[in-house]
């Protein structure tokens, strides 16, 4: 009969053997190497271009010149006196000290403007003739190359003029086109920076509740230590056990069949004597009645001498005493399926021991949650800062609206005197276009009578002065006023963000940074009311953050926990420190145990069952003897054949008077028969008992040694080996459990560093801030009044340069003396008309001159 094991039992060891086979070298096996924590959106940035382009040269150039009217640092002091409403209007001047004199500068452009231009107005209309006296001659030729040079100066302005007033009109094209698209993205980089601010401490509170990741593991692992810790013992001492189970399955089969077969051979020894003496009775008294009818002489009969019984069933030895000394039955069945169920009931019992311990692991995990929860809503807040960025916002939005406004008015001015500017210009070039011309070549409108071109070019250059001096001072007025805003502009904002000078000015603004030192503050004090304190909170001095170290480390794409210097308010690594939280799991995990006292695969019943049957003597018996005496024929004659004979003797006429008896002792021979035949199948039926126990009786004591022998090492075994298996399955599941915190903790570090305090969304969105306003709209507006400044200056010049050319082109009439005139030989033709005109005492038009030059040419040729 060999081992077999409960359904239920089989089921078991099948199931763990899957799952929890050889855990002592596969630890970290069943454990994932990636968790599918939950991806923290990054802020999305993009960069804002500049649209400088080939105009970079001009902002420059208007970045150089304010830098020189205010070469004066970021005034911190003027900020702060605003704040607390004490302002020194002294410094404030002495700050403003360029400007003012660009502004006194201007004031002088406003008054000598109008009166140098009424006073060459003045001489221009109410000059007198002018009498040339035979001296003047010789300064005719010096006349002609400084009208030469003035028209040269006068097309140079005119052209520079043009150049200014065309860039006036698209760099203010420029301004209005940048102003809502900057106010847009002002606006869109504060509430990036906003929304990003915000989303901190949710982004946090998002990794504090992926936790539950781990957790779930870490819970699972413990939960099946007890499942793995019995199927551990199940796999590891299965085989050991169904050897040891096999061996008493062989000793029981053993003592059984021995008990089976004594019984057997009890109930066949009675049997085959009780059958012996009736078949040697029946024997004796059919041989003295065949001997007895072998009296007649006559008579035939068979030899009865033969009719005798050879095997003496007798001498068969009894086993009552042996029998007596084996062990019940009942005491032997079912040993093996005890043994098989004690030993499978060894996942329950560990089960029921380590309850308590997994329990309080799991309490233990739930303690680790609650306090990384806790340590969570310590970190540092940026609250103050988030609300000077929605300040920001929403001051950005409130005045976007108005400054748009404004912008299209100052864009409807600026292009309506960029308009005035170019009717100047334009007068300029149409009167330079008609006037220069008829200065130097007379001869080429000879055609126009009357001094039409040149009256034409006159007037348009009167017009261009009168023009110049009603405008001008709008000109020079919108000048100043965009000097002063767009100067300040650049310099308080602009310059200050490029050289660094502003990052000074916010470290002093407290408020942006007070939150990071409440935050430290409160909780200090309320970690102060208790018996421990927090070591994740460090009790230091306030911390005021470097903007510029905030800047420049979100650039290099530093955290902001490392721009910050946050480690001096929140200890990072002793947050996720995995050994503080592994301390209390690693010394409750020591409480893990099991213990296999009173654990017996056979019971003492069963160990003294064998031990009975090892001492019932079977192997004392002379087996060979007793199958050669089963083996020995039970009657010398087969009665068989006897009753044969007899009944053929009865047939013979010779035996007819005996025929009677000899039948009748045929028929008694007949019913002998059957009992030899009853004894033969007892004898044979004894001999198997007598040859089993034969076999069981060289065996039997060998193999109740070796199960008691295995059955001892096994629960030897057992008690030793299960502290180890307990202790690796814990310390497995604690590995685990480690690797599946570490993880997340490695993530939460990572997370928080580059993901939730990533701050390039933060330098992205200062740098778009500064392109968007100081580059696409300060840059151009500032390049607007240089070049409306410079069309200012060159006005002067182009004035000038314009009466003078008018004067010129004027045909004024001229008395010159005919005894007085001398032509030199060496004189352009040119100047031979002037002579011509000269000679007579008579006022001429130019016309006249013209006429008279053509008749000398005409003589001359001749």
């Amino acid at each position: 009969m060999g081992p077999r094991r409960s359904h239920g039992g089989w089921l078991w060891v099948f199931m763990f053997q899957l799952g929890a086979a050889d855990c002592t070298h596969h630890c970290l096996s069943s454990s994932s190497d990636t968790q599918p924590f939950i991806p923290l959106t990054q802020t999305p940035t993009w960069q804002v271009e500049s649209d400088g382009g080939c105009l970079k040269p001009l902002y420059n150039f208007a970045k150089l010149f304010i830098e020189a009217v205010q070469p004066n640092p970021f005034p911190e002091d003027i900020f702060t006196a605003l704040k607390t409403e004490q302002l020194d209007i002294p410094q404030l001047v002495r700050y403003e000290a360029g400007y003012l004199v660009c502004m006194l500068l201007a004031g002088l452009y406003l008054l000598l403007m109008p009166v140098a231009g009424g006073v060459l107005a003045w001489r221009h209309f109410h000059s007198k003739k002018v009498e040339v006296s035979d001296t003047q001659s010789s300064t005719l030729s010096s006349l002609y190359h400084q009208d030469i040079g003035v028209a040269a100066c006068l097309v140079l302005v005119t052209i520079l003029l043009l150049t200014g007033v065309i860039l006036a009109f698209t760099v203010n094209s420029r301004v209005s086109e940048n102003m809502h698209l900057g106010l847009y993205h002002v606006e869109t980089s504060a509430r990036i920076m906003e929304d990003s601010l915000t989303s901190i401490p949710q982004k946090i509170e998002v990794i504090m509740e992926q936790f539950s990741i781990p957790k779930a593991e870490i819970s699972k692992e413990i939960d099946d230590a007890d499942d793995i810790i019995g199927a551990t013992i199940i796999s590891f001492f299965n085989t050991d056990v169904d050897k040891a189970l096999t061996d008493l399955s062989a000793s029981i089969k053993d003592a059984i069949g021995t008990i089976e077969n004594l019984q057997l051979y009890l109930t066949t020894r009675t049997d085959l004597q009780a059958n012996h003496t009736i078949l040697q009775n029946g024997i004796q008294v059919l041989q003295s009645r065949v001997e007895s009818l072998g009296k007649c002489p006559t008579c035939d009969f068979p030899d009865p001498s033969n009719l005798t019984t050879v095997a003496n069933y007798y001498l068969i030895p009894s086993v009552d005493d042996k029998l007596n000394d084996m062990p019940p039955a009942s005491s032997l069945a079912g040993l093996v399926e005890q043994g098989n169920l004690t030993f499978c009931a060894i996942p329950q019992k560990c089960s029921e021991q380590v309850a308590p311990t997994i329990a309080a692991l799991l309490s233990e995990l739930n303690e680790t949650q609650e306090e990384l929860l806790n340590t969570s809503h310590r970190f540092p807040s940026l609250e103050s800062l988030t609300e000077a960025v929605s300040d920001c916002k929403t001051t950005v939005r409130r005045f976007a609206e108005p400054v748009d406004y404004y912008d299209f008015v100052r864009w409807a001015v600026s292009l309506t005197l960029c308009m005035v500017m170019l009717v100047i210009v334009v007068l300029m070039v149409a009167a330079l276009s008609l006037g220069l011309p008829v200065l130097f070549y007379p001869t080429i409108y000879s055609t126009y009578p009357d001094a039409r071109l040149e009256h034409t070019a006159i007037g348009l250059f009167r017009a261009a002065v009168v023009v110049t001096f009603m405008f001008s001072w709008l000109f020079i007025l919108l000048v100043c006023v965009m000097l002063f805003f767009g100067g300040n502009a650049h310099t308080l904002g602009c310059q200050s963000w490029t050289n660094g000078q502003i990052f000074g000015f916010l470290d002093q603004q407290n408020y942006l940074f007070s939150s990071l030192n409440n935050t430290s503050q409160s909780f200090n004090t309320s970690q102060s009311l208790n018996t421990s304190q927090s070591p994740n909170i460090k009790e230091t001095h306030q911390i005021q953050p470097s903007t510029s170290a905030i800047y420049h480390g979100c650039k290099r794409g530093q955290s902001l926990f490392q721009s910050m210097h946050m480690e001096q308010l929140f200890d990072l690594e002793d947050f996720l420190n995995a050994s503080k939280y592994l301390d209390g799991f690693n010394e409750t995990a020591q409480n893990l145990s099991v213990s296999l006292d009173g654990l017996k695969l056979l019971p003492d019943n069963g160990r003294q069952a064998l031990l009975s049957f090892k001492q019932c003597g079977i192997d004392s018996i002379n087996y060979d003897e007793l199958l050669l005496l089963l083996s020995t024929p039970v009657v010398k004659t087969d009665l068989g054949v006897f009753a044969d004979e007899l009944d053929k003797k009865a047939e013979l006429p010779a035996n007819a008077g005996i025929k009677e008896d000899l039948k009748k002792e045929a028929e008694t021979t007949r019913h002998l028969s059957t009992i030899v035949k009853q004894q033969q199948t007892n004898a044979a039926k004894m001999s198997q008992s007598v040859s089993a126990l034969k076999i069981i009786s060289t065996v039997y004591k060998a193999n109740i040694d070796k199960t008691l022998e295995s059955l001892t090492q096994t629960e030897v075994a057992l008690y030793n080996q299960v502290p180890y298996i307990v202790g690796n399955v814990s310390h497995c599941t604690m590995e685990k459990g480690a690797q599946s915190l570490l993880r997340y903790l490695d993530w939460v570090r990572h997370a928080i560093l580059y993901k939730v305090l990533d701050c390039r969304w933060l330098a992205v969105s200062l740098d778009n801030v500064y392109t968007a306003v100081c580059l696409n709209v300060i840059d151009p507006l500032n390049a607007f009044w240089l070049c409306l400044g410079w069309c200012c200056a060159f006005l002067v010049p182009g004035v000038i340069f314009s009466i003078y050319t008018a004067r010129r082109l004027k045909p004024e009439p001229t008395f010159i003396s005919k005894d007085t005139f001398i032509l030199p030989e060496k004189k352009t033709e040119n100047m031979k008309c002037h002579t011509e005109k000269a000679a007579s005492n008579n006022y001429m038009t130019l016309e006249e001159i013209h006429e008279r030059c053509m008749v000398s040419e005409y003589i001359k040729s001749k």
